[in-house]
Order: C-alpha cells, then structure tokens, then sequence
C-alpha cells in the first residue's frame, strides 16, 4: 500500500482500530512485554506518520507545549545524570516519545474521531468489567476470600497499578451511568460500576479508593458521599480480616512521611535542576530501603529539581483549569474528574511519569490528552459529549 493512501486510511479509521487494540490489550494479553510491543510496532509507526496532521492540531495549544516542555526538561535532566549510560538514556528518551505521543493521539482522535472514540470508551467499560468479573472469580477460587489481594488477569500485575487503571473505568462507568438516557443504560452502567468498584476493592489499594472517591464527587456531588462511606468501610473491613495483612498495610502506610522526608532532605545541593532522570530512585528510610519515592511530584522534583516540579505543577494547572471550564461552559464533568483523579493517584504512589507503555498512561496521561483536545474544539457544539448529569 502506497504512502499515500496508508495514511489516508489511518485518518479515515485505521489509527482508531490500531488505539483501540492497544487498549484492550491492557485486559486481554497475558504478557506486559507483548503488550508494549504493541504499541511501538503498531501504535507509535502510525502516529509517527500522521505528525502534519498533530501538529497542525495543537500548534497554539498551551497545554500541549506544557506537555512538550516537561518531557523535554526531564529529557534534559539526563545531561547531569550521575548514572549517565547511553544505553538507559537512549531507552528513557524512547519513554519520553512514547508518552508525548501517546498524548497527543489520544486527543486528536477524541476530538477527530469522536463517535469511534465514543463506541470505543463505552466498549473500553464492558471490557474492563468483564476482565475485573474473571479477574475476581479466577483469584478468589484458589487464594482466601476476602482477605487476600487481588491480582488481575491480563498484564496488570501490580495491585496499586492495576486498582488506578481499573478506577479509570469506574469513572467512566459512574459517568455514563449518570448520563446516558433509559432504564436500561443506567442498569447496565450501574451493574459495570459495581463490578468495577469491587475489583477496586479487593485490590486494597487507599491509592486507587481515594482518587475514585475524588472523582466520584465530582462527577455525582453529594450523591457520592454515602457510596464512600460504604466502600472505604468495606475497604478497611478486607484488611482487618487478616490480622498479619492489617498490621503490614498499616505499618507501609506509616512509612510514607519518612520516604517523602529523606527524598526532600536529598535534595540538598540539586534544589533548582536535580539531580538528573537516571538517578537511582531508591529511599532509605526507617533502616528500610525503599524502591522509589512514592509520591510523582517528589519525583519530579528529585530528578528535575524545581524547574521539573514547576512545569508539572503548570501542566496540571492549566489542565485542571481547562477542565473546570469545561465543566462551566459545556456541562462535561468527565474532564475535570479524570485531571483530578491523576493529580490524587501520583500523590500518595508512584515515582516517575514518563515510563514505557503502563497502566500509567491510563490513570494519568490519558485524562490530560484528553481535556487539552477537548478545551481546543470547545466552541464547537458537536464536540460535546454529555450535558450535565441527568437524574
């Protein structure tokens, strides 16, 4: 097929088909390896071809350059580095790429694409549901129940990543819930949510329930309160039902203020540029040595110092402020929770946020590729999704 018409093809409908194969790899292959596999021999290639089009979307887009400007300082940071090896540096900028790109094509296919994008997210739901479904059945038929955390099917192994990836969809879920028109929709979303909520749950993970509980507010208000409630009980009920589980969570948790205090007390001497992205993330604290600082703006500050810190902070500034807008002048919720439910997710885990293809991309930078699309065709009436949450 001639150049050409490839790319004809990718703008017509190739490109979503090529997104939405990476997406639900993350539920339906086994491997991690495969998965980012799959998106650089068939996701990142396509994009790299549709790079007039990018940049002839977002060439006065603020947010977009923020996004630029951070990954492209953080690269920077890797000229300082202590650990400098041609080969850690040539694979951290191959991340960079991959996320900036990943960004940009989530954007302009929601705003280009939008009804594809639209059968896509709504799909995106019931797959998850169905993954967390067998994921729950499959882990509890051969380890305690309910005592023991889940780990899901699929390539999301890690309980914290996989509860924010999932919560993603619980979101998602709560919103169409809220919006679509009819009996039947609202049934449907609400059994998916439930579902989606109790992967949540077995997984444990006060990461994963605080930002749910931060997005759930602000896409259903008040009406979010007594399910919090409901579920954080349930949440702390799972722990305290393995009295050696109950005191290992507790005690981790407890060792959060000391990883996050040596991390700043390391910065002495590397406070305004860092101390270079291929540092060695791990913390001692508490006689411990911990594999990373658990908190993404310490790590931006840790290895970009306050610059790298700043342009995150503006970065998530301007999109939280775009979603608010959105919100205002369009009725759309769904952006605003999402910017806030990643700014919550780095908060309390995590380290860096330019990693390879991850459940990351997800819970992070597919809420900010989203809105800085979404805020650029604001005046645009079709570009509107939902008005408002309905009864």
């Amino acid at each position: 097929m001639e150049i050409g018409k490839f790319r004809r093809f990718l703008l017509d409908r190739g490109m979503v088909y090529f997104y939405a194969t990476y997406i639900a790899g993350y539920f339906l292959l086994p491997m991690a390896s495969g998965h980012r596999k799959l998106y650089y021999i068939l996701v990142l290639p396509a994009v790299a071809l549709l790079w007039r089009e990018l940049l002839a979307f977002y060439r006065d887009n603020l947010l977009a350059r923020l996004v630029l400007a951070y990954v492209a300082y953080m690269m920077a940071t890797l000229l300082w580095t202590s650990n400098f090896t041609p080969q850690e540096a040539l694979g951290t900028l191959g991340y960079g790429l991959a996320v900036l790109s990943f960004c940009l094509i989530s954007g302009y296919l929601w705003t280009e694409q939008a009804q594809r994008m639209d059968r896509l997210a709504h799909r995106s739901v019931w797959l998850a549901a169905g993954a967390a479904l067998v994921s729950i059945v499959a882990w509890y038929s051969q380890n305690p129940f309910p005592s023991s955390r889940i780990i899901t099917l699929g390539v999301m192994h890690h309980e914290n990543k996989a509860a924010c990836a999932y919560g993603l969809f619980l979101l998602l879920s709560a919103h169409y819930l809220f919006t679509e028109r009819g009996r039947n929709n609202k049934l449907t979303y609400g059994c998916l949510a439930l579902v989606l909520l109790a992967l949540v749950l077995f997984t444990q993970s006060r990461t994963a329930l605080a930002a749910v509980s931060v997005g759930l507010v602000v896409l259903i208000g008040y009406r979010a309160i007594g399910l919090l409630l409901v579920a954080t009980g349930i949440s702390w009920a799972l722990v305290a039902s393995n009295t050696a589980l109950w005191w290992h969570r507790v005690e981790a948790f407890s060792f959060r203020p000391g990883i996050w205090q040596q991390v700043l007390a390391d910065m002495e001497g590397h406070w305004w540029f860092g101390h270079g992205y291929l540092l060695d993330p791990h913390v001692n604290a508490y006689d411990k040595v911990f594999n990373h600082a658990h908190n993404g703006y310490l790590a931006s500050l840790r290895d970009g110092g306050i610059i790298g810190l700043g342009l995150l902070l503006a970065l998530l500034g301007v999109a939280a402020t775009w979603a608010w807008r959105l919100n205002t002048q369009r009725g759309e919720r769904i952006y605003l929770a999402l910017i806030l439910y990643a700014m919550t997710c780095i908060a309390m885990d995590y380290d860096r946020l330019l990693v390879h293809p991850k459940e990351l991309w997800l819970f992070f930078w597919l809420g900010i590729g989203l809105t800085m699309a979404a805020y650029a065709r604001r005046d645009d009436p079709r570009q509107v999704r939902y008005h408002g949450i309905t009864s």
